[in-house]
């Protein structure tokens, strides 16, 4: 399992742990590559969330991340999205061998900076 791989999966039993529905929001396309002549499979992120949690409280977009370095561009990526003010939308950063992860709410960046 690769690293964005195992992240993703460790917060979707995060998530699922803390009593929420979790589940991937990932799609898999087949492009032909006229190059290499053959077909191949490429994964897309749905809404550039790598999954959605909810419970009776909230819905949130996730977004799994190994370490905080690369936050930019997943705030970057939500911003791209129309979603309602009302759904939550987080970068979960997660340190090695670190049990709880740091969550970064991109609501507040992307509404209080809509550029």
């Amino acid at each position: 399992m690769n690293k964005g791989n195992y992240y993703k999966h460790k917060t979707k039993k995060w998530f699922e742990n803390k009593g929420y529905f979790a589940e991937y929001l990932e799609k898999q396309q087949r492009i032909y590559d006229k190059k290499r002549n053959k077909i191949i499979f490429v994964k897309k992120d749905i809404a550039g969330a790598d999954g959605l949690a909810m419970n009776e409280h909230e819905i949130i977009f996730w977004n799994s991340k190994a370490g905080t370095s690369s936050k930019s561009a997943g705030i970057k990526e939500f911003a791209k999205y129309p979603f309602p003010r009302f759904v939550k939308l987080w970068l979960v950063c997660w340190k090695e061998r670190q049990s709880e992860p740091e969550i970064i709410e991109v609501n507040d960046i992307i509404y209080e900076n809509p550029d």
